[in-house]
Protein backbone atom coordinates (compact mmCIF):
# COMPACT_ATOMS: atom_id res chain seq x y z
CA UNK A 1 0.00 0.00 0.00
CA UNK A 2 1.22 3.17 -0.77
CA UNK A 3 2.05 5.68 1.27
CA UNK A 4 -0.71 8.31 0.16
CA UNK A 5 -3.23 5.76 0.00
CA UNK A 6 -2.00 5.43 3.64
CA UNK A 7 -2.65 8.61 4.89
CA UNK A 8 -5.89 9.22 3.34
CA UNK A 9 -7.75 6.31 4.86
CA UNK A 10 -6.36 7.17 8.13
CA UNK A 11 -7.55 11.13 7.67
CA UNK A 12 -10.81 8.91 6.38
CA UNK A 13 -11.06 6.89 9.59
CA UNK A 14 -10.39 10.07 11.50
CA UNK A 15 -12.99 12.18 9.85
CA UNK A 16 -15.82 9.74 10.05
CA UNK A 17 -15.17 9.19 14.40
CA UNK A 18 -15.89 12.82 14.40
CA UNK A 19 -18.62 12.37 12.52
CA UNK A 20 -19.78 10.20 14.72
CA UNK A 21 -18.86 11.86 17.85
CA UNK A 22 -20.78 15.20 16.61
CA UNK A 23 -23.81 12.79 15.56
CA UNK A 24 -23.80 11.26 19.45
CA UNK A 25 -22.80 14.64 21.03
CA UNK A 26 -25.63 16.27 19.23
CA UNK A 27 -28.64 13.70 19.83
CA UNK A 28 -27.25 14.06 23.50
CA UNK A 29 -27.93 17.90 23.74
CA UNK A 30 -31.17 17.18 21.88
CA UNK A 31 -32.32 15.32 24.38
CA UNK A 32 -30.97 17.23 27.22
CA UNK A 33 -32.95 20.48 25.15
CA UNK A 34 -36.31 18.19 24.75
CA UNK A 35 -36.02 17.38 28.88
CA UNK A 36 -35.45 20.98 29.73
CA UNK A 37 -38.64 21.96 27.32
CA UNK A 38 -40.62 19.50 28.42
CA UNK A 39 -39.70 20.47 32.35
CA UNK A 40 -40.25 23.85 31.67
CA UNK A 41 -43.72 23.73 30.13
CA UNK A 42 -44.47 21.23 33.14
CA UNK A 43 -43.85 23.84 35.97
CA UNK A 44 -45.53 26.73 33.36
CA UNK A 45 -48.32 24.40 33.34
CA UNK A 46 -48.53 24.00 37.62
CA UNK A 47 -48.07 28.01 37.75
CA UNK A 48 -50.73 28.87 35.35
CA UNK A 49 -53.23 26.12 37.35
CA UNK A 50 -51.48 27.93 41.09
CA UNK A 51 -52.80 30.92 39.40
CA UNK A 52 -56.07 30.04 38.39
CA UNK A 53 -56.48 28.20 41.91
CA UNK A 54 -55.58 31.19 43.57
CA UNK A 55 -56.07 34.88 41.52
CA UNK A 56 -54.37 37.31 44.17
CA UNK A 57 -51.13 35.16 43.88
CA UNK A 58 -50.07 37.63 40.88
CA UNK A 59 -50.43 40.56 43.45
CA UNK A 60 -47.47 38.21 45.49
CA UNK A 61 -44.90 40.96 44.41
CA UNK A 62 -47.24 43.95 45.82
CA UNK A 63 -48.25 42.08 49.21
CA UNK A 64 -44.41 41.21 50.02
CA UNK A 65 -43.60 45.07 48.77
CA UNK A 66 -46.53 46.56 51.32
CA UNK A 67 -45.29 43.93 54.22
CA UNK A 68 -41.56 45.26 53.38
CA UNK A 69 -42.95 49.18 54.13
CA UNK A 70 -44.71 48.56 57.02
CA UNK A 71 -42.01 46.92 58.64
CA UNK A 72 -39.50 50.02 57.94
CA UNK A 73 -42.72 52.23 59.18
CA UNK A 74 -42.75 50.23 62.02
CA UNK A 75 -39.55 50.43 62.87
CA UNK A 76 -39.09 54.06 62.67
CA UNK A 77 -42.21 54.70 64.63
CA UNK A 78 -41.76 52.04 67.18
CA UNK A 79 -40.77 52.24 70.99
CA UNK A 80 -37.91 50.81 72.77
CA UNK A 81 -38.23 49.21 75.94
CA UNK A 82 -34.52 48.94 77.51
CA UNK A 83 -33.27 46.02 79.94
CA UNK A 84 -32.36 48.60 82.77
CA UNK A 85 -33.80 52.30 84.17
CA UNK A 86 -32.62 54.39 86.75
CA UNK A 87 -32.63 58.07 87.97
CA UNK A 88 -28.81 58.25 86.52
CA UNK A 89 -29.88 57.03 82.99
CA UNK A 90 -32.82 59.19 82.96
CA UNK A 91 -31.21 62.21 84.00
CA UNK A 92 -28.58 61.91 81.33
CA UNK A 93 -31.53 61.04 78.56
CA UNK A 94 -33.23 64.07 79.71
CA UNK A 95 -29.97 66.62 79.57
CA UNK A 96 -29.47 65.39 76.09
CA UNK A 97 -33.23 66.14 74.70
CA UNK A 98 -32.30 69.74 75.83
CA UNK A 99 -28.45 70.12 74.60
CA UNK A 100 -29.65 69.11 71.20
CA UNK A 101 -33.22 70.42 70.83
CA UNK A 102 -34.30 72.77 73.54
CA UNK A 103 -31.03 74.04 75.57
CA UNK A 104 -33.56 76.82 77.27
CA UNK A 105 -35.53 74.38 78.93
CA UNK A 106 -34.27 74.18 83.19
CA UNK A 107 -35.47 71.10 85.74
CA UNK A 108 -35.08 70.31 88.86
CA UNK A 109 -35.31 66.46 88.72
CA UNK A 110 -36.69 63.78 91.15
CA UNK A 111 -37.37 60.23 91.71
CA UNK A 112 -40.16 59.33 93.23
CA UNK A 113 -41.01 55.04 93.16
CA UNK A 114 -40.41 52.13 91.03
CA UNK A 115 -43.71 50.07 89.79
CA UNK A 116 -44.31 46.90 87.57
CA UNK A 117 -47.21 46.38 85.03
CA UNK A 118 -47.23 42.42 84.46
CA UNK A 119 -43.74 41.82 83.01
CA UNK A 120 -42.70 45.53 82.89
CA UNK A 121 -41.06 47.39 85.34
CA UNK A 122 -41.41 51.65 85.49
CA UNK A 123 -39.76 54.43 87.19
CA UNK A 124 -41.50 57.22 87.85
CA UNK A 125 -39.66 60.69 88.12
CA UNK A 126 -40.70 64.02 88.68
CA UNK A 127 -39.68 67.42 86.70
CA UNK A 128 -39.69 70.72 87.87
CA UNK A 129 -39.02 73.64 85.75
CA UNK A 130 -39.35 76.86 83.37
CA UNK A 131 -39.36 77.15 79.67
CA UNK A 132 -40.34 79.26 77.22
CA UNK A 133 -44.31 77.74 75.92
CA UNK A 134 -42.09 77.10 72.41
CA UNK A 135 -39.04 75.31 73.86
CA UNK A 136 -41.50 73.09 76.39
CA UNK A 137 -43.31 72.12 73.53
CA UNK A 138 -40.09 70.97 71.79
CA UNK A 139 -39.32 68.88 75.10
CA UNK A 140 -42.53 66.71 75.24
CA UNK A 141 -42.35 66.15 71.62
CA UNK A 142 -39.22 65.08 71.62
CA UNK A 143 -39.83 62.70 74.55
CA UNK A 144 -43.07 61.21 73.13
CA UNK A 145 -41.49 60.58 69.94
CA UNK A 146 -38.30 59.11 70.11
CA UNK A 147 -37.07 55.90 70.58
CA UNK A 148 -37.43 55.16 74.17
CA UNK A 149 -40.65 54.12 75.79
CA UNK A 150 -41.25 56.86 78.30
CA UNK A 151 -44.54 58.17 79.11
CA UNK A 152 -45.75 61.28 80.34
CA UNK A 153 -48.24 60.46 82.92
CA UNK A 154 -49.47 63.91 83.89
CA UNK A 155 -48.42 67.95 83.46
CA UNK A 156 -48.99 70.73 85.13
CA UNK A 157 -48.47 74.61 83.47
CA UNK A 158 -48.40 77.85 85.05
CA UNK A 159 -47.83 81.04 83.57
CA UNK A 160 -44.59 82.83 85.35
CA UNK A 161 -45.08 86.24 86.25
CA UNK A 162 -43.24 89.18 88.11
CA UNK A 163 -45.13 92.15 90.05
CA UNK A 164 -48.25 90.82 88.09
CA UNK A 165 -46.42 91.35 84.58
CA UNK A 166 -45.99 87.84 82.46
CA UNK A 167 -42.28 86.82 82.02
CA UNK A 168 -43.01 85.17 79.05
CA UNK A 169 -41.69 81.72 80.43
CA UNK A 170 -43.70 79.07 81.89
CA UNK A 171 -43.56 77.33 85.33
CA UNK A 172 -43.97 73.03 84.53
CA UNK A 173 -44.39 70.32 86.73
CA UNK A 174 -44.22 67.18 84.76
CA UNK A 175 -44.23 62.77 86.26
CA UNK A 176 -42.49 60.97 83.87
CA UNK A 177 -42.60 57.16 83.33
CA UNK A 178 -39.50 55.03 81.93
CA UNK A 179 -40.12 51.58 81.28
CA UNK A 180 -37.94 48.61 81.11
CA UNK A 181 -37.72 44.66 80.90
CA UNK A 182 -35.00 42.35 82.34
CA UNK A 183 -35.23 40.22 79.43
CA UNK A 184 -35.92 42.98 76.93
CA UNK A 185 -33.59 42.79 73.94
CA UNK A 186 -29.58 44.40 74.93
CA UNK A 187 -29.68 47.81 72.35
CA UNK A 188 -25.89 49.34 72.47
CA UNK A 189 -26.39 52.85 71.17
CA UNK A 190 -29.60 54.12 70.62
CA UNK A 191 -29.73 57.40 68.61
CA UNK A 192 -31.80 60.25 68.63
CA UNK A 193 -34.64 60.17 65.76
CA UNK A 194 -34.60 62.74 63.22
CA UNK A 195 -38.13 64.01 63.19
CA UNK A 196 -39.11 66.97 61.21
CA UNK A 197 -39.57 70.43 63.10
CA UNK A 198 -42.91 71.09 64.72
CA UNK A 199 -43.39 73.97 66.93
CA UNK A 200 -46.67 75.06 69.00
CA UNK A 201 -48.59 77.63 66.84
CA UNK A 202 -49.23 80.63 69.24
CA UNK A 203 -49.06 80.41 72.77
CA UNK A 204 -52.07 79.27 74.56
CA UNK A 205 -51.64 81.90 77.99
CA UNK A 206 -52.11 84.70 75.65
CA UNK A 207 -55.32 86.21 73.93
CA UNK A 208 -54.72 85.22 70.25
CA UNK A 209 -56.61 88.85 69.33
CA UNK A 210 -55.16 91.11 71.54
CA UNK A 211 -53.94 95.28 71.75
CA UNK A 212 -50.93 96.52 70.50
CA UNK A 213 -48.09 94.82 72.94
CA UNK A 214 -44.93 96.46 72.78
CA UNK A 215 -41.93 94.16 71.83
CA UNK A 216 -38.64 95.20 72.34
CA UNK A 217 -36.92 92.09 70.13
CA UNK A 218 -39.10 92.92 67.04
CA UNK A 219 -39.12 97.27 67.53
CA UNK A 220 -35.39 96.38 67.00
CA UNK A 221 -36.31 95.72 63.59
CA UNK A 222 -37.80 98.58 60.50
CA UNK A 223 -40.95 100.38 61.54
CA UNK A 224 -43.23 100.54 58.50
CA UNK A 225 -45.24 103.47 59.52
CA UNK A 226 -42.31 105.58 59.74
CA UNK A 227 -40.54 104.46 56.21
CA UNK A 228 -40.60 105.96 52.83
CA UNK A 229 -40.13 103.79 49.81
CA UNK A 230 -37.18 105.91 47.56
CA UNK A 231 -36.86 102.82 45.14
CA UNK A 232 -37.55 99.60 43.84
CA UNK A 233 -36.93 96.96 41.57
CA UNK A 234 -38.59 93.46 40.69
CA UNK A 235 -36.75 91.85 43.58
CA UNK A 236 -35.48 94.59 46.04
CA UNK A 237 -37.36 97.46 47.45
CA UNK A 238 -35.18 100.67 49.28
CA UNK A 239 -36.48 102.37 52.11
CA UNK A 240 -35.31 105.47 53.82
CA UNK A 241 -36.24 105.54 57.92
CA UNK A 242 -36.92 108.53 60.12
CA UNK A 243 -33.36 109.04 61.03
CA UNK A 244 -32.15 108.85 56.56
CA UNK A 245 -31.14 105.57 56.90
CA UNK A 246 -31.47 103.60 53.58
CA UNK A 247 -32.42 99.62 54.21
CA UNK A 248 -32.76 97.32 51.30
CA UNK A 249 -35.55 94.59 50.82
CA UNK A 250 -36.43 91.39 49.50
CA UNK A 251 -39.70 89.40 49.88
CA UNK A 252 -39.51 87.10 52.75
CA UNK A 253 -37.15 89.71 54.66
CA UNK A 254 -38.50 90.36 58.46
CA UNK A 255 -39.96 93.86 59.35
CA UNK A 256 -41.06 95.20 63.12
CA UNK A 257 -43.83 92.75 63.38
CA UNK A 258 -44.14 91.04 60.06
CA UNK A 259 -42.33 90.64 57.05
CA UNK A 260 -42.10 92.02 53.17
CA UNK A 261 -44.36 89.42 51.51
CA UNK A 262 -44.31 90.82 47.90
CA UNK A 263 -43.03 93.62 45.26
CA UNK A 264 -45.36 94.85 42.54
CA UNK A 265 -43.44 96.26 39.96
CA UNK A 266 -46.17 97.27 37.43
CA UNK A 267 -48.29 99.13 39.73
CA UNK A 268 -44.90 100.10 41.77
CA UNK A 269 -45.97 99.51 45.50
CA UNK A 270 -44.65 96.60 47.90
CA UNK A 271 -46.91 94.40 50.51
CA UNK A 272 -46.49 93.46 53.88
CA UNK A 273 -48.06 91.52 55.97
CA UNK A 274 -47.65 92.20 59.69
CA UNK A 275 -49.58 90.75 62.72
CA UNK A 276 -49.35 93.24 65.94
CA UNK A 277 -53.09 92.17 67.25
CA UNK A 278 -52.53 88.50 66.92
CA UNK A 279 -54.54 88.87 63.21
CA UNK A 280 -52.58 89.17 60.24
CA UNK A 281 -53.15 92.24 57.91
CA UNK A 282 -51.93 93.84 54.92
CA UNK A 283 -50.21 97.04 54.53
CA UNK A 284 -49.12 98.37 51.05
CA UNK A 285 -46.25 101.45 50.76
CA UNK A 286 -46.51 102.84 47.20
CA UNK A 287 -42.92 104.51 45.65
CA UNK A 288 -43.07 107.75 47.06
CA UNK A 289 -43.96 109.83 43.95
CA UNK A 290 -47.33 107.22 43.63
CA UNK A 291 -48.64 107.94 47.10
Amino acid sequence: MSYSLRNSLILGGLLILVIIGFIIGNSSSVKKLNAIQSSYENNQKLLNELKAAHPDIKDQDLFLQSLKELEDQVQKESKIITRENDPTLTYKYLLDICDNFCPEVKFDFRFNLTGRVETTSYNTYTLNGNASIQALYTFLYQIESQFLLYIIDSIKLLEETEGGVSTGKINFTIVLNAYYEEDAPEFKDIPFRKLKYRNVAYNPFYSRIHAPTPDEEEQGFIDTYSVVMIGLTPDKIFLRDAVARIHVLSPGDKVAYGYLESINWDEQYAVFKLNEIGIIKEKIIYLYNKE
